[in-house]
């Protein structure tokens, strides 16, 4: 039976604890959808023609239960043909687990942590960076900024997610021979962090690291800057989204982070629209902030656009195949999985900071736009 459109479908968090990086996501994939209809569809060689994308949309109100069952819909009754995932580690692996045991590709644009990539799932193809790695990006720039700062505290969520970050950082630690002062692992929407901060005001490392959900970093920044404990350096996971700025005004000033991708970076781009295309497209109808989260649901479109041009059809075990072999280069940046788990190998991680109420790339220093603020503002 012919077939008249290309159907996505994407259960994402537009209610409860993740709805503004759900809502990001969600336009920044109604963004490509727009520009794929634009240029006349996917091209589909099983029908030797371009067919238009129509997208359907179901709300998994932040719930891994509820994920499940959305994802079981839109495979089973709604017929989609490609299957983009959800916002956030914990509801990604709930889908992953879903779409495996139905036989569909997720194409995974927000679930960074390792525990997908691990669990012998055959279907997730990756798009970022795996969580292990984004603490490491900035413990290798102060390496590189300060090779006599040796001395790191560590703070994480009892969570997947930031426990997959807080592994890796400490692996970093333990291979490069540094110095753990302090590790907590503490129940996310801790009310007051000030009862842990004690050890580190009382004897401050030369780098303060956490990760954990936004509201917990947000306090923790915020308790941080009030308390001043003479550190050089302070890496927060959510640092990298407006949120964090919009909160602590100018005190967000010197804090790090982690980011897969920030909307002045720019690649060499060999697959999808530039930088400069995507961020004006996105802009016109935007109405949350053009975080990476709104990329990373961009480029899954555009991958998965990719693939099914290469193998022509929409047959699930094909696209897997070909997500295996591709690498490629997207506004979003380099891509290439391992093709036996789906586990990204090719995308860098950037540090930002903010600068004067800006938020600059300072790392790596072939991107980057600014030079690190060294020793930063709990130095003073």
């Amino acid at each position: 039976m012919s077939k008249s459109s290309i159907a996505l479908g994407i259960a994402v968090s537009l209610s409860g604890r993740y709805a503004l990086l759900g809502r990001q996501v969600l336009e920044g994939l109604e963004c490509y959808v727009r520009d794929a209809n634009a240029a006349g569809g996917i091209f589909l060689k099983s029908e030797g023609k371009k067919l238009p994308v129509v997208l359907t949309v179901e709300d998994d109100e932040s719930d891994e239960t509820k994920v499940r069952a959305l994802v079981e819909k839109l495979i089973q009754q709604d017929h989609v043909d490609l299957l983009i995932g959800p916002y956030g580690s914990g509801l990604t692996l709930a889908a992953a687990e879903t779409a495996d045991a139905l036989h569909y590709v997720l194409w995974n644009h927000s679930g960074s942590s390792d525990e997908i990539f691990e669990c012998n799932l055959a279907s997730v193809v990756g798009m970022l960076s795996p969580a292990s790695l984004y603490l490491c990006a900035i413990l290798d720039m102060i390496k590189t900024l300060d090779p006599s700062a040796k001395r790191v505290a560590l703070f994480n969520a009892r969570t997947g997610f930031a426990a997959d970050m807080a592994s890796g950082a400490l692996n970093w630690i333990k291979r490069e021979g540094y110095t753990l002062t302090v590790h907590e692992s503490y129940r996310s929407g801790i009310e007051d962090f000030r009862p842990l901060l004690g050890r580190i005001k009382d004897d401050p490392p030369d780098v303060f690291l956490s990760v954990g959900r936004a509201e917990d970093d947000i306090l923790l920044g915020r308790q941080l800057r009030e308390l001043q404990p003479r550190v050089k350096a302070a890496g927060l996971v959510v640092a990298a989204i407006s949120r964090f700025k919009s909160v602590l005004h100018e005190q967000a000033d010197g804090f790090f982070a982690p980011s897969q991708w920030e909307p002045q970076v720019r690649y060499t781009v060999d697959c999808g629209p530039a930088e400069e295309a995507f961020v004006t497209h996105y802009l016109k109808s935007a109405t949350v902030p053009i975080d990476y989260p709104a990329a990373q649901g961009y480029v899954a479109g555009v991958v998965a656009q990719r693939c099914v041009e290469e193998v022509g059809s929409l047959d699930q075990q094909a696209l897997r195949a070909a997500a295996g072999r591709l690498q490629c280069t997207t506004f979003y940046g380099p891509y290439a999985i391992d093709a036996q788990t789906g586990r990204q190998t090719a995308h860098p991680m950037l540090v930002t900071q903010w600068q004067r109420g800006r938020k600059e790339i300072v790392w790596p220093p072939e991107v980057a736009e600014a030079q690190a603020i060294y020793p930063g503002p709990l130095w003073t």
